[in-house]
C-alpha cells in the first residue's frame, strides 16, 4: 500500500493516511455513483445502481459555493481545511465505517481529477484500498504540453494518448502546434483539407473528455503580410473553425521568423517596426476572437522568446499590445537550465505582460539521435507566483517523453513537495510497471544528460575511468555492469506499454550491442581486439547516428 501511495502522480497537497485499507474481492471495485457515472467509467470500476450492491458509494457535489463545499466538508467529517482549495482543486475522503467516499469541487474538471486519484489509490494487486483524507489544488494555472517541435509530427494516435495522459496527471491543456505541419504554418492560409480537419475536430472532442484545453496555434511570421486586410480576414478564418467546435483558447506565434520587415508595404505603414505590426494584427485577432466568445483566451509568442536583455521591439509590445493578451517565454535561453522568479519578473516587466513559459524540455528535435530521460530540474519551487503556468516542449517520440513529462506534471501541480529524483523514480515505476521498473532505471541513468543537465552514466563513466586506472582489479565491477546493460535489450522488451517500447528500441539496441562488444575488449586476449573492434563495427553500423551514454562506449572502443 506505500508503494501505491508513493507512486501517486501528481503528489497531492495534503493527504492524511492511517495504515487503514478497505478490502474488496472483485476483479474491480464495484461502485455506485449514480449523479456521477461519467467520472468513473474506467478499467478500475463496476458501475452499478445500488448501494447495496456496490464495495463503495459516492457521495459527491460539484459547486462554486464555498459554502456549499464548507457545509459538504463538515458534514462529511473532513479534517483538513478549505481555505487553499482552487476552483481546479478537489477533496475526497474515504470513509471506513461506511464504505463511501465523499468527493467535493467546484467544478467538473476538479472533479474529475480527484476520480483520476482514486483510480491510482486501488492496489490491484492486493485488492485494497486506502482510507485516506485529500484536499487537493495546484500551483500553476496553466499545466500543459506543446507540441512545439521541428520534425515528423506526432501520428493521430500518439496525441490522442498525450491528451489522455495530461488528463490523468492533471495538465490542463495540449497545444497543437506542430512545427513541420504544413498548414500550421508555411500554408497558415490555407484551409486543413477535410480529412485533416476531421483529425483536429476528433483531439478536440477527447480533449474535452479529459478536461483538457485544446490550445489551437497559427505561426504565420514566415510570410504574412501585416498591412494586409485580407490575410488578417485569412488568419481569422483558420481560427473561426475551430471556435464553432468549442475551442475557447488559442495562440499566435512569431518565433524563429526574421526580425525584420519583409514587405514595403508593412515597413511604410508600422515605421519599420516589426513589433508594431505584431502588436497591430495580434490585437485585431484579441477583439475578433472577444466578439465570437467572451471566454476565449489569446497567447502571443514572441519573436524575442528567450534573450535575457531589454530591447525596443520589447518595448513596443510593452507600450502596445493588449494587457490581456499572454506572452510566451522559454526563459534565460531556448533552452533554460535554470528558471527563477526573479528572472521572469524582469522579463514580465520588459514585456509588461503576464507570462507564459514555453518550456523546452524534454525536447530533442536540436539533437537528432538523443534521448533525454532525466526529470525537471532547476525551476524555482514558488515560480507560479510570477508565471501563469508552464507548457512542455516534449521529444519528437511521444511515449519516451512519458517519464520526463510525468515529472514536469509533478512539479506544475505540486511545486513546493516537488524532488526531482523522487519524482523521476516514481515516472519509471509507473511507466515500466513494478516488475521492470529496475530495468528502466538502469536504462534511463545512461540518458540523463540534455540541454538542462549535464551529467549522465555516472556508475559507467566511474568504472571506465577504475578499469583504465587498473584494468585487473576493476574488470569484474565493470563486466557485471555491462551484463546487466547487455541483456536490457531482451528485458525492456517486455515492458507492457509497448508504445514507449518502440519509441526507446535504438537506443537499447545500441546500448545492449556496445555494452557485449566492451565485454569481449576486456576479457579477450589482446591480439583479438582488432577482429572484435570490426565485428563491432558492423554490428552497430544502423545505429550510428544513436548516441548512448554521451558516447563514452564508443570513445572506450576506440582507446581501448
Amino acid at each position: 500500500m506505500e508503494c501505491v501511495l508513493k507512486n501517486l502522480n501528481p503528489l497531492p497537497k495534503k493527504i492524511f493516511y492511517e495504515g487503514k485499507n478497505i478490502e474488496y474481492n472483485g476483479s474491480k471495485i464495484k461502485i455506485c455513483c449514480n449523479d456521477f457515472e461519467d467520472f468513473f467509467s474506467n478499467d478500475c470500476f463496476v458501475l452499478v445502481d445500488e448501494p447495496e450492491k456496490a464495495d463503495l458509494t459516492v457521495k459527491g457535489i460539484i459547486s462554486s459555493s464555498v459554502k456549499e463545499l464548507e457545509d459538504f466538508l463538515n458534514k462529511n467529517d473532513f479534517e483538513l481545511s478549505l481555505e487553499d482549495l482552487s476552483e481546479e482543486g478537489y477533496l475526497l475522503k474515504i470513509h471506513e465505517d461506511k464504505k463511501e467516499i465523499s468527493i467535493g469541487s467546484s467544478t467538473k474538471r476538479g472533479f474529475f481529477y480527484a476520480s483520476q486519484t482514486l483510480k491510482q489509490l486501488i492496489d490491484t494487486k492486493n485488492k485494497l484500498l486506502p482510507i485516506v483524507e485529500i484536499i487537493d489544488f495546484s500551483s500553476f494555472k496553466l499545466r500543459g504540453i506543446i507540441e512545439g517541435f521541428y520534425g515528423k509530427p506526432w501520428s493521430d494516435e500518439n496525441r490522442i494518448d498525450i491528451i489522455r495522459f495530461c488528463g490523468k496527471n492533471k495538465m490542463n491543456a495540449y497545444w497543437y502546434a506542430p512545427k513541420d505541419d504544413p498548414y500550421h504554418r508555411e500554408k497558415w492560409r490555407e484551409p486543413y483539407p477535410s480529412e485533416e480537419k476531421k483529425k483536429i475536430y476528433d483531439l478536440i472532442e477527447e480533449a474535452k473528455k479529459n478536461y483538457v484545453d485544446f490550445v489551437f496555434c497559427i505561426s504565420p511570421g514566415l510570410s504574412m503580410k501585416f498591412s494586409e486586410e485580407i490575410e488578417f480576414s485569412l488568419l481569422c478564418n483558420k481560427y473561426d473553425e475551430v471556435l464553432s467546435w468549442g475551442v475557447t483558447n488559442v495562440a499566435i506565434l512569431f518565433d524563429d521568423i526574421s526580425h525584420k520587415l519583409e514587405y514595403e508595404e508593412d515597413v511604410r505603414k508600422f515605421n519599420n517596426n516589426y513589433g508594431l505590426a505584431q502588436a497591430y494584427i495580434a490585437n485585431k485577432l484579441y477583439d475578433f476572437l472577444k466578439k465570437k466568445d467572451s471566454k476565449t483566451k489569446l497567447y502571443f509568442c514572441p519573436t524575442e522568446y528567450w534573450q535575457k536583455e531589454d530591447s525596443p521591439y520589447r518595448r513596443t509590445l510593452k507600450d502596445n499590445l493588449n494587457p490581456e493578451i499572454l506572452v510566451i517565454w522559454t526563459g534565460n535561453g531556448v533552452w533554460s537550465k535554470r528558471v527563477s522568479r526573479k528572472n521572469a519578473n524582469e522579463i514580465s516587466n520588459q514585456f509588461g505582460h503576464k507570462l507564459v513559459l514555453w518550456d523546452n524540455y524534454p525536447v530533442n528535435d536540436a539533437d537528432e539521435g538523443k534521448l533525454f530521460l532525466g526529470p525537471l530540474t532547476n525551476r524555482e519551487v514558488d515560480l507560479y507566483k510570477s508565471i501563469e503556468g508552464v507548457i512542455a516542449n516534449p521529444m519528437n517520440q511521444a511515449y519516451a517523453s512519458l517519464i520526463a513529462l510525468q515529472t514536469i506534471s509533478d512539479y506544475l501541480w505540486n511545486s513546493e513537495s516537488y524532488n526531482p529524483w523522487i519524482s523521476w523514480e516514481k515516472a519509471i515505476f509507473n511507466v515500466a510497471g513494478g516488475e521492470l521498473s529496475s530495468e528502466l532505471k538502469l536504462f534511463s541513468e545512461n540518458f540523463l544528460k540534455s540541454r538542462l543537465f549535464e551529467g549522465t552514466s555516472f556508475k559507467l563513466k566511474r568504472l571506465l575511468k577504475n578499469y583504465k586506472e587498473d584494468s585487473l582489479n576493476a574488470s569484474k565491477e565493470l563486466v557485471s555492469y555491462l551484463e546487466e546493460l547487455s541483456n536490457l535489450d531482451e528485458e525492456l522488451s517486455k515492458i507492457g506499454f509497448k508504445g514507449f517500447y518502440e519509441d526507446i528500441k535504438p537506443w537499447v539496441a545500441k546500448l545492449s550491442e556496445l555494452s557485449r562488444i566492451v565485454i569481449k575488449l576486456i576479457t579477450s586476449p589482446e591480439s583479438e581486439k582488432d577482429l572484435i573492434k570490426r565485428e563491432g563495427e558492423i554490428r552497430i553500423k544502423e545505429y550510428e547516428n544513436i548516441s548512448v551514454c554521451d558516447d563514452i562506449l564508443d570513445i572506450f572502443i576506440k582507446e581501448i
